[in-house]
Parts: structure tokens; C-alpha cells; sequence
């Protein structure tokens, strides 16, 4: 017979509710902790974030407060005597002044008055198409066959080529555009030829043509009048070199002559100097002194073209939010990327000495670069040893200070406006946040995973005890009744048959012989089946224990054999004792006996019904160092799938049927081979019926000392 399906009772489930809930809170309150906690190291974070934000905020404010007031007023004192040039020049020299680039004179509109932006275009009268028409093209494919010439080194032939065509074009009009272009190249190869007379008279003549004295400029020749002057400097002395570079530096004539060109004759100029003068000359120094100033008008003609295409518009704007109530504010700043760095336009107005000295002048520019005036401050907030990493980004959000490469992607960045700039500050290790943020994700899943486990394991648990102390309570309700029911039979023989003997109604002394064995015979049953609950609950508690000793197996199942046979005999059974075999085994006497009863038993209990002669065989045989004892029957076998579970506590197969029995003897059976260091195995006999199958180890593969006594089995 199965074992009984248990259910859950009330009570069952409220123990189980009671084991769940407290785990369930638990996880709620570990989870709250976890992320309170990631609440406050974000919070702490941000806090130290917007406290680091507020420090480079103001030390940005307070840097710019301390250098640009001073340079405002600086100017002042040197731009009404030295001019835009020398000014920027003489104020960059101080080293905190360094980041000035260029000084502009704006007027009311914040149009420049000086310098003019630098030409757009420049138009060259050779410039033409030789395959055109007329007289222009014409003298364009003569000045390409002079250039031929020239490239050959066939100065003569281009000298007297150049003559024959000048003339021709006074013949026609001397006041064709190549003219004067014919005139300079004729100059020089003049001075090629080292004719320094006529080559002077032909550069005089092409720079009085275009820069005419109290006349009108002539525009688009304006690099021949200086290349003219250049070669006149440079066949006459030193000092013509340096009137010329002064005369550059301040004439507005040369204005629509580009930069570059401008630059690169100060320069050649300055190299001849040099190359004259040594080391000891004042001129090396003085013209040194020019080609900087060169320079730097240069670079603020430059500025002045970006200026007026961009920081101009940006500079009214700025004024024409002031009301019109209030007198606009004395300084303005624009900051604008321009090129590749950032920079900062000052702008104050013009004290009365500079609106005397350039006419219409209303305000003044400082062009400042923002990041070498910043730099001095932002050494502690771009260290590599800071906790944050500062950004900063101009109105345009080009980067002055550019952010950190890994931002993580839930950050937002704590943000400060400061004179036009954005500061944003990031944290210098974005990766080391990101791996804290995925820490407490996975100490999170982790905790949550582990309380799952837990609980599930414990619910597991919860439910196989309540499961098998219902199997128990089960169980031990069908032992009683089982074993009642035990009792109950050799209870009424022994009492049926006493009664009869008491009363003297036994028919002869044989016929009561017979009953006194009957009454023998059951109360012998009775003592073996008490005897085996007593041990069954000694085993239990785990105070059944064993006595070892050497025991001869052949004598003790010989013996057994001839004891038990009349019980069999009278179940119809057949015992057949094949003992042929010696074997010494430590053991409980005992106990041995009593299982091999229990096997003896159960072959007998569980016969065929309607077979009168079954068989049963006791064997013994030695296999290594293992003594086997089988026992087999022809009765009604085993199911194979419950061969192992038959040894269980009150366990009984589901084909026994009505067969009585207590399902103990088997349990029994198992402790005893299990304390002895042996096993106990069933199976199918082929042909029908079951095989029991002792194995105890043979004296000498265990000591003889006591064996302890097992714990209560927990199945």
C-alpha cells in the first residue's frame, strides 16, 4: 500500500505565511536601503559637484575682475601715445598682460575706424585672359613672352623687348593698365643687369604713378607702388630700409595692399638689416622693433575682418539691450569662438585724448584670448588629482575646456553662466561611478536573489517537514492499526485456547498439548512482533544499538533454518536450506538472527494466494571480502520501480494487498546491515517472486569494536 497523500492545512499555510512575510519585508527593507544609499552618494556627489562648480565659478569671475580692469586702464595711459600697434605690443610685454592680442578703435556704430579690414580681393593687371581681344591683350601675351624671357635668363632680349613695347603703347595710350605694369617690369631687369640708374628712374616713375603725391591712389596697383619703393630701399641705405618700414607702418596708403605681401617685404627688409648691421647697430634693433609691429598690425587686420563679419553684430546687439532710459554701461564683453580658440572683446569707451587723436573714434576694443586669461586659474580644476573635471563652453558651445570622454549617461552635468561662458562640471572618473552604480545593481539582484533563494529553500523546507510530519502522523495512525489488528489475532488464540484448557474441555491430553502449543506458539509471535516495534522506536530515537561479535554465518543460518522451518511449514512454505559455505562475519548475534527472520517472514507473508507449496531458499556464498546472504521466494514480488522504497519506515508495496503487516521488519532489516558497514538490496526473481540480498563484510575487514548506535533515520 502507498504511502498517504498529505495536504496543507490552515495552519500549514499560516506557518508558511509566517515564514514568507518577514522575508518578503526584509527584501522590501534591503532593497530601500540600497537605494537610499545610492540616493545619498548621488545627492553627495551632486552637492560636491555644485560646491566645486561654485568655487570655479567665482574664481573664473574673480580672475577675469582682476585682469581686466587693470588693462582697461593700462590702455588708457598707452593708447592716446603709442597707438593701437605699439600698444598691444608694450602692454603684452607684462607677463600678466599676456593674453592681450589686438587693440581696435570702434566708432558710435561699432564700425572700425581702425584698422580697415583687410581687402577681400586683389585684382592684378596681368591677371587677364591672353586670349582675348584688343590692345590688353596684346600687351598681356608681350609681358608673357617677356616672363618667358626672363625664366630663359635672356635679360638683354627682354630689356630691349620691354622698350619696343613701352613704346608702342605711349604710341597708342600710355594710360593702358599694362603700362605701368610694363614700366616695373623693365625696372627690374634694369637691376637685373645692374643698370641702377635707369632702374631707379623706372621705380620712381611706376610709385609716383600709383602712389602720386596730394593725388588720387591709383587701387589695384597698389603692390607695385610698394614693390617700387621696396627696390629704392633696398639700392639705397639702411635708413632708406628704415624710412620705408616706418612709412608702412603708418601711411594709410597701403592699406589696400595685403597683409601678407605687407608683412613678407618688412621681413626681407628687416633679414637685410640684420645681415648689415650685426649685433651692435641701434637699427637692428629698431627695425626688430618694426617687423613686431608689422606683425601684430597684421594679425589685428586679421582680427578686424572677423571682427566685422562677426563679433560686430553680436557687439550691438549687446548695446541695444540696455533701455533706453539707462545710459549704456561703460564696458561690454562679447566672447566668441574665433578659429580655434576662444576669445574675449572688451570694449570701454574712448577717453578725450583718443577721440582727438582718430577721428570719430567712440569706443575702444581689447581682443583678448580667453583661455591664456583663464589659465593661471584653472590649473587646480583641470588637474589630474581632482574629484571633478570642469567644461567650459562658449555661446557658440565651442569647448574652451572640453568635457571628459566617458560622461555616465544618466549624469546631468551641474551647470553655471559666468561673463558669456557655460561651466559644467562632470566627474573625473566617470568610469569608477559607472562600476558603483552597476555595484549596488548587482548587490541589489544579488540581495534579491539570495532572499529568493532563501525563501524558496525555506518554503521548500517548511513544506517537506509539515509534508512529512503529516506522512508520519499518517503513518504512525495506520502502525497502530496495523499493529492493533497484529494483536488483535494471537490475542484471541491465546485467549480462545486458555479458555478452553481452563474450562476442561480439551478432548485428551494430546488434543491439549496441541492447544498449549497454539497458545505457545502465538505468544511467541506476540514477544517477536513487540520485540520488533520496541527496537523500530529505539531505532527511531537512536538508541538502538548492537553488541558485535565473531559469528560463523553457516552454523547460525543452519541453525535458523531448523528453527523456523515448523513456522513455515505451517504458512504452507517450503524452506530449503543451500547454506554450503563457511563465513565469519563481526556482528550482533542477535540481531543477525532477527533479520534474517524478518526476510524469512516476509518471503512466507507474501505467497501466492492459492499456493500451498511455496518455496523458499536461504543461500550464503562470499564474493571478495563481502559475506551474501539471499533469500528468495516464488511468491508475489516486488514492482520494480518501489524495490529501494520497500525499506522505508511503514512502507508496504502496492501489490501487498490484504496481506497484514506493519511495514517495520524491512526498516529493520536495512539499519542492521547499514550499522555493520554491510547494505540490504531487493529485486525481481526471474521466473516470478523476490530475491533479499544480505552482504556483511567477513571478519577482519572491520575491527570488533562496538558499533555506536545510528542516529534516528530522517526519511
Amino acid at each position: 500500500m502507498s504511502l498517504p497523500r498529505s495536504r496543507f492545512s490552515r495552519r500549514h499555510l499560516l506557518a508558511l505565511c509566517t515564514f514568507l512575510v518577514p522575508l518578503a519585508v526584509l527584501a522590501l527593507l534591503g532593497q530601500n536601503v540600497l537605494r537610499r544609499q545610492g540616493d545619498e552618494i548621488e545627492a553627495g556627489i551632486l552637492s560636491e559637484a555644485r560646491l566645486y562648480l561654485e568655487n570655479a565659478r567665482s574664481t573664473v569671475e574673480q580672475q577675469i575682475d582682476r585682469i581686466m580692469p587693470d588693462l582697461v586702464a593700462e590702455s588708457r595711459n598707452a593708447l592716446a601715445d603709442l597707438g593701437p600697434v605699439r600698444a598691444a605690443l608694450q602692454l603684452r610685454e607684462q607677463e600678466r598682460y599676456a593674453a592681450l592680442l589686438d587693440v581696435i578703435v570702434l566708432d558710435e556704430q561699432s564700425a572700425l575706424v581702425w584698422p580697415q579690414p583687410p581687402p577681400t580681393t586683389m585684382s592684378l593687371a596681368f591677371a587677364r585672359d591672353p586670349r582675348g581681344r584688343g590692345p590688353e591683350s596684346g600687351i598681356s601675351r608681350g609681358l608673357n613672352w617677356v616672363d618667358l624671357l626672363l625664366t630663359k635668363g635672356r635679360f638683354e632680349e627682354a630689356a630691349e623687348f620691354l622698350e619696343f613695347l613701352i613704346g608702342e603703347i605711349e604710341k597708342a595710350d600710355e594710360q593702358r593698365a599694362g603700362y605701368v605694369l610694363a614700366r616695373f617690369r623693365l625696372a627690374t631687369v634694369h637691376r637685373r643687369l645692374g643698370q641702377l640708374a635707369p632702374a631707379a628712374a623706372e621705380f620712381e616713375y611706376v610709385r609716383d604713378r600709383v602712389f602720386p603725391p596730394g593725388g588720387q591712389l591709383s587701387r589695384g596697383f597698389d603692390y607695385l607702388g610698394l614693390m617700387s619703393e621696396t627696390a629704392l630701399a633696398e639700392m639705397g641705405g639702411i635708413d632708406d630700409r628704415i624710412d620705408l618700414m616706418h612709412r608702412m607702418a603708418s601711411n594709410p596708403r597701403y592699406a589696400g595692399v595685403a597683409d601678407d605681401l605687407l608683412t613678407a617685404v618688412v621681413e626681407r627688409l628687416v633679414e637685410e638689416i640684420v645681415a648689415v648691421t650685426g649685433d651692435q647697430e641701434p637699427q637692428r634693433d629698431e627695425a626688430l622693433l618694426l617687423l613686431r609691429e608689422e606683425r601684430q598690425r597684421a594679425q589685428t587686420r586679421r582680427f578686424a575682418g572677423a571682427y566685422d563679419a562677426i563679433l560686430k553684430g553680436y557687439l550691438r546687439r549687446v548695446l541695444l539691450q540696455v533701455p533706453a532710459d539707462e545710459e549704456p554701461p561703460p564696458d561690454a564683453q562679447i566672447v566668441a569662438t574665433l578659429g580655434r580658440s576662444t576669445t574675449m572683446l572688451w570694449v570701454r569707451d574712448a577717453t578725450e585724448d583718443e577721440r582727438d587723436r582718430y577721428r570719430r573714434a567712440a569706443r575702444i576694443g581689447l581682443h583678448v584670448d580667453l583661455g591664456l586669461l583663464l589659465a593661471p586659474a584653472l590649473g587646480e580644476f583641470i588637474a589630474t588629482d581632482s574629484p571633478f573635471a570642469l567644461a567650459i563652453h562658449d555661446p557658440d558651445d565651442e569647448p574652451l575646456v572640453a568635457p571628459p570622454a566617458t560622461v555616465p549617461t544618466d549624469y546631468v552635468a551641474p551647470s553655471a553662466d559666468v561673463r558669456g561662458l557655460r561651466l559644467e562640471v562632470y566627474p573625473a572618473d566617470a568610469e569608477r561611478l559607472v562600476a558603483e552604480a552597476d555595484s549596488r545593481l548587482r548587490s541589489s539582484f544579488v540581495l534579491f536573489a539570495a532572499l529568493f533563494v532563501a525563501a524558496f529553500a525555506g518554503a521548500l523546507w517548511l513544506w517537506r517537514s509539515v509534508n512529512r510530519e503529516a506522512e508520519l502522523a499518517s503513518l504512525k495512525v495506520d502502525l497502530v492499526s496495523r499493529v492493533s489488528h497484529e494483536l488483535k489475532t494471537p490475542l484471541a488464540l491465546i485467549r480462545m485456547y486458555g479458555e478452553t484448557l481452563l474450562l476442561g474441555r480439551a478432548r485428551g491430553e494430546a488434543q491439549a498439548q496441541q492447544f498449549g502449543g497454539i497458545i505457545a506458539r502465538e505468544s511467541e509471535r506476540l514477544t517477536t512482533m513487540i520485540q520488533r516495534i520496541l527496537d523500530f522506536s529505539r531505532q527511531q530515537a537512536g538508541t538502538l544499538s548492537y553488541s558485535p561479535t565473531r559469528v560463523e554465518l553457516a552454523p547460525l543460518l543452519h541453525r535458523i533454518c531448523d528453527a523456523y522451518t515448523p513456522h513455515l511449514e505451517v504458512r504452507g512454505a517450503v524452506l530449503s536450506d543451500m547454506v554450503n559455505v563457511e563465513a565469519t562475519v563481526i556482528c550482533d548475534e542477535n540481531a543477525c538472527e532477527s533479520a534474517i527472520v524478518n526476510l524469512l517472514e516476509n518471503a512466507a507473508k507474501y505467497a501466492l494466494e492459492g499456493d500451498d507449496d511455496q518455496e523458499v531458499e536461504v543461500d550464503l556464498r562470499i564474493d571478495g571480502d563481502r559475506a551474501i546472504i539471499e533469500v528468495r521466494d516464488r511468491g508475489r514480488g516486488i514492482p520494480a520501480a518501489e524495490c529501494d522504497q520497500i525499506f522505508d519506515p511503514f512502507y508496504r508495496a502496492t501489490n501487498s494487498g490484504e496481506v497484514r503487516g506493519a511495514g517495520i521488519g524491512l526498516s529493520l532489516v536495512r539499519h542492521f546491515a547499514e550499522s555493520h558497514g554491510g547494505g540490504i538490496a531487493a529485486r525481481e526473481r526471474d521466473g516470478g517472486g523476490a530475491v533479499f540480498r544480505l552482504t556483511l563484510p567477513l571478519a577482519g575487514t572491520v575491527d570488533g569494536a562496538p558499533i555506536p548506535a545510528l542516529a534516528p533515520s530522517t526519511t
